[in-house]
This record gives structure tokens, C-alpha cells and sequence, in this order.
């Protein structure tokens, strides 16, 4: 079978050639996500004027290295952290160093993944490897993480006191359920942005879905609703008479209890 130019261009561009084999460019389940910087660098030409240019933090897993890096203040411990918005087996994690004159400031950064937030008492990061101490400008290095505890958070950061600067976060990695959470519950609370709707007889049951779906990090509930379940890898909610929302908790760490039994 022959194929057409516009179908010979989209196969060629799904495939990568690597020492002689063929492979599917694997999905980057970080781009786009929610991301946050330990603090966010701005930068003004008229030296404190207007017009500053700040280096946020999705820049950092826009799919773009044209932009500007994601960048913080000089502080003690930077660091970058990407939200995957759900729990997953990561298998490698590409990290990108910026070509605009700051790759210095990626000098020495650890590459680890976790299971809570940054800011939660008790941190179980896993480290996946470090960038080498040279300056590196513009290349792309990739890091294998074996663990097989599954992760919500892609963390790099600098145990020093400096800068952080970093291009482009790629991940790859597998859906995976966590065997137990925690989770907040909020009256007359609507997800704000569903991803699936389906048919539930009870929070409990909604609650179970979402347990079995991934990613998936928060459901609402209401009997009267059409239909009465929505599921969602986001936690954001909006005011809405008769649902009730429940919420993984980003400190949900070590739970041993059935997660089913919070959903009454």
C-alpha cells in the first residue's frame, strides 16, 4: 500500500530513528501541567523601571525552548516542581538546559520525583540522578528513575545557595493507582473542570471510580446531578448548591487506611 505525502509526513514524525530501530516517541505526561518555582526571577532593562520580563515557571513544561527559561531569585535551595496531576511510574525524566545564557545556573541540580508536595512535613523524594557540573548549554540529558512507588511530583533542584534556571522538563511514565489516600472534602463544591462523566449510585461509588481511573485526583458527587459523578485530574472547584467534593491531599503520605472509607 502506498501511502500519501500528508500520511508519509504524520508517520514519519511519530517515529524516531535510534540506532537502527525504530520507536514511538513516548508521551510527555509533564507538558503543560501545573508547575511552581521556589521563587519566580524577574528581570528589568530600565533597572527597577517597567517592562519587566518574568521567568515563570511553566515555562519550564510548555513543549517550547524557544521561550525563556523558568528561572528563580537568588535563594538558598532552589527549586522546580511539576505536578503531573495524577499517580504514575515515571521511567525517565529529559531535562533541558537553557541556551539564553543561564545554563550555569542548572550546574549540579538533582532530578527526583515524589509522591507529595514540596512544601509537606514528611518529603519522600526520590532521587533519579544529577546534572553533571559543567555548563551545558542548550543539551538535553535524561534520566532513568527505578522506584516503584508511584509519584504525583517531577522535582529539580540546587542545594546551594544560587540560582535555578531550566529550559524544559520531559516526562515519561505509566498510570498507576495509589493503594490509599487522604482526602479533603468540601460542601457545595463542584469540580471546575471534569474529564469524565459517568453514573454512580453513591460518593462511595463515585469515590471507587475514581480510585480506578488515572489520573484522577478529584471527584464531586451529587445524587441529583446528570449525571450525579464527575471525575477529574484537577482539584480546582466552584460553588454549587447540592455536590460535595473530595480532594487527594498533596501531603498524602503513608496512608494505610481504605480510602473507600472517607467517601460517606
Amino acid at each position: 500500500m502506498l501511502l500519501s505525502i500528508p500520511e508519509l509526513v504524520f508517520t514519519l514524525s511519530c517515529i524516531l530513528m535510534q540506532g537502527g530501530r525504530l520507536h514511538v516517541k513516548a508521551e510527555n505526561i509533564m507538558l503543560n501541567k501545573l508547575s511552581i518555582l521556589s521563587t519566580t526571577y524577574t528581570s528589568y532593562p530600565n533597572h527597577g523601571g517597567s517592562g519587566g520580563v518574568a521567568y515563570h515557571s511553566p515555562y519550564a513544561n510548555d513543549g517550547s525552548q524557544n521561550n525563556w527559561p523558568a528561572r528563580s531569585n537568588y535563594q538558598k535551595g532552589p527549586f522546580w516542581q511539576g505536578d503531573l496531576q495524577g499517580f504514575y511510574i515515571v521511567h525517565n525524566i529529559s531535562v533541558i538546559s537553557d541556551t539564553f545564557g543561564y545554563a550555569p545556573e542548572l550546574r549540579g541540580a538533582y532530578i527526583g520525583v515524589s509522591s507529595v508536595d514540596v512544601g509537606c512535613p514528611d518529603d519522600d523524594v526520590i532521587w533519579c540522578g544529577q546534572w553533571p557540573p559543567d555548563t551545558l548549554t542548550g543539551v538535553t540529558l535524561t534520566f532513568n528513575c527505578t522506584h516503584e512507588q508511584p509519584v504525583r511530583f517531577v522535582r529539580v533542584w540546587r542545594n546551594i545557595t544560587g540560582y535555578l534556571a531550566v529550559q524544559e522538563v520531559e516526562v515519561e511514565g505509566t498510570p498507576r493507582r495509589k493503594n490509599a489516600a487522604k482526602y479533603d472534602k468540601s460542601l457545595n463544591k463542584k469540580l471546575t473542570t471534569p474529564a469524565t462523566s459517568v453514573k454512580a449510585i453513591s460518593a462511595n461509588d463515585c469515590g471507587i471510580q475514581c480510585h480506578k481511573t488515572q489520573p484522577c485526583l478529584g471527584f464531586s458527587y451529587n445524587p441529583s446531578g446528570d449525571p450525579p459523578c464527575l471525575l477529574a485530574p484537577s482539584t480546582a472547584t466552584t460553588t454549587a448548591t447540592g455536590w460535595v467534593s473530595y480532594a487527594i491531599s498533596t501531603c498524602s503520605h503513608n496512608i494505610t487506611c481504605d480510602l473507600t472509607d472517607q467517601f460517606k
